[in-house]
Protein backbone atom coordinates (compact mmCIF):
# COMPACT_ATOMS: atom_id res chain seq x y z
CA UNK A 1 0.00 0.00 0.00
CA UNK A 2 1.14 3.64 -0.68
CA UNK A 3 0.97 6.48 2.13
CA UNK A 4 -0.60 9.64 0.67
CA UNK A 5 -0.59 12.79 2.94
CA UNK A 6 -3.49 15.18 1.95
CA UNK A 7 -4.41 18.23 4.20
CA UNK A 8 -8.41 18.70 4.42
CA UNK A 9 -10.78 21.56 6.20
CA UNK A 10 -11.19 20.69 9.87
CA UNK A 11 -14.59 20.24 9.94
CA UNK A 12 -14.17 17.61 6.72
CA UNK A 13 -11.80 16.16 9.32
CA UNK A 14 -14.36 15.97 12.27
CA UNK A 15 -16.64 14.50 10.41
CA UNK A 16 -14.56 11.80 9.06
CA UNK A 17 -14.03 11.11 12.87
CA UNK A 18 -17.12 10.97 13.81
CA UNK A 19 -18.19 8.46 10.98
CA UNK A 20 -15.53 6.00 11.03
CA UNK A 21 -15.90 5.71 15.11
CA UNK A 22 -19.46 5.08 14.56
CA UNK A 23 -18.74 2.80 12.13
CA UNK A 24 -15.85 0.99 15.11
CA UNK A 25 -12.96 1.61 12.08
CA UNK A 26 -10.10 3.74 12.20
CA UNK A 27 -10.30 7.17 10.15
CA UNK A 28 -8.14 5.75 7.78
CA UNK A 29 -10.00 2.22 6.83
CA UNK A 30 -12.98 5.27 6.57
CA UNK A 31 -11.40 6.87 4.02
CA UNK A 32 -10.21 4.19 1.84
CA UNK A 33 -13.77 3.04 2.20
CA UNK A 34 -15.29 6.41 0.86
CA UNK A 35 -12.55 6.57 -2.00
CA UNK A 36 -12.95 3.01 -3.06
CA UNK A 37 -16.94 3.27 -3.07
CA UNK A 38 -16.74 6.63 -4.79
CA UNK A 39 -14.16 5.53 -7.59
CA UNK A 40 -16.97 2.08 -8.25
CA UNK A 41 -20.08 5.18 -8.92
CA UNK A 42 -17.60 7.03 -10.91
CA UNK A 43 -17.97 5.87 -14.62
CA UNK A 44 -14.71 5.56 -16.09
CA UNK A 45 -14.20 8.59 -18.64
CA UNK A 46 -11.63 8.32 -22.12
CA UNK A 47 -11.36 10.86 -24.24
CA UNK A 48 -11.95 9.77 -28.01
CA UNK A 49 -9.09 10.87 -30.28
CA UNK A 50 -10.28 14.02 -32.51
CA UNK A 51 -9.78 11.78 -35.69
CA UNK A 52 -11.74 8.46 -34.48
CA UNK A 53 -14.68 11.26 -33.60
CA UNK A 54 -14.68 12.62 -37.03
CA UNK A 55 -14.19 9.35 -38.78
CA UNK A 56 -17.78 7.98 -36.52
CA UNK A 57 -19.41 10.77 -37.69
CA UNK A 58 -18.33 10.90 -41.63
CA UNK A 59 -19.36 6.51 -41.05
CA UNK A 60 -22.77 7.86 -39.28
CA UNK A 61 -23.82 10.51 -41.82
CA UNK A 62 -22.84 8.34 -44.88
CA UNK A 63 -24.92 5.05 -43.01
CA UNK A 64 -27.85 7.76 -42.69
CA UNK A 65 -27.42 9.24 -46.22
CA UNK A 66 -27.75 5.29 -47.66
CA UNK A 67 -30.46 4.82 -45.38
CA UNK A 68 -32.54 7.60 -46.87
CA UNK A 69 -35.58 9.11 -45.17
CA UNK A 70 -38.61 6.90 -43.69
CA UNK A 71 -41.99 8.01 -44.74
CA UNK A 72 -44.40 9.03 -42.12
CA UNK A 73 -46.35 5.68 -42.89
CA UNK A 74 -43.05 3.96 -41.96
CA UNK A 75 -42.00 6.29 -39.10
CA UNK A 76 -45.62 5.53 -37.42
CA UNK A 77 -45.30 1.94 -38.28
CA UNK A 78 -42.13 1.48 -36.35
CA UNK A 79 -43.06 3.53 -33.28
CA UNK A 80 -46.44 1.30 -32.92
CA UNK A 81 -44.17 -2.18 -33.16
CA UNK A 82 -41.95 -0.52 -30.76
CA UNK A 83 -41.83 -1.94 -26.77
CA UNK A 84 -43.90 0.41 -24.59
CA UNK A 85 -41.86 0.83 -21.38
CA UNK A 86 -42.86 2.37 -17.37
CA UNK A 87 -41.98 5.45 -17.14
CA UNK A 88 -39.30 6.73 -14.58
CA UNK A 89 -39.99 7.01 -11.17
CA UNK A 90 -39.42 11.17 -11.22
CA UNK A 91 -41.44 11.74 -14.12
CA UNK A 92 -44.65 13.27 -12.87
CA UNK A 93 -48.09 12.25 -14.10
CA UNK A 94 -48.56 15.61 -15.24
CA UNK A 95 -45.04 15.74 -17.56
CA UNK A 96 -46.23 12.20 -18.76
CA UNK A 97 -49.60 13.55 -19.89
CA UNK A 98 -47.81 17.20 -21.44
CA UNK A 99 -45.29 15.00 -23.59
CA UNK A 100 -48.17 12.75 -25.05
CA UNK A 101 -50.30 15.68 -26.04
CA UNK A 102 -47.40 16.99 -27.78
CA UNK A 103 -46.78 13.76 -29.60
CA UNK A 104 -50.51 13.87 -30.64
CA UNK A 105 -50.22 17.48 -31.70
CA UNK A 106 -47.36 16.63 -33.92
CA UNK A 107 -49.21 13.92 -35.30
CA UNK A 108 -51.78 16.17 -36.17
CA UNK A 109 -49.48 18.72 -37.71
CA UNK A 110 -47.57 16.33 -39.79
CA UNK A 111 -51.08 14.48 -41.08
CA UNK A 112 -52.35 18.47 -41.99
CA UNK A 113 -49.35 19.22 -43.76
CA UNK A 114 -49.21 16.34 -45.78
CA UNK A 115 -53.02 16.63 -46.93
CA UNK A 116 -51.99 20.50 -47.85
Amino acid sequence: MANIQVNIPDTLRYQLEYISQNEGISVEQYIVYALTRQIMLTPLIHKVPEQDVAYQHHDFTERIRRLGKASSDESEKILEERESAIPEPVLKPEVISRLKQRISNAKLSAAYEGHH
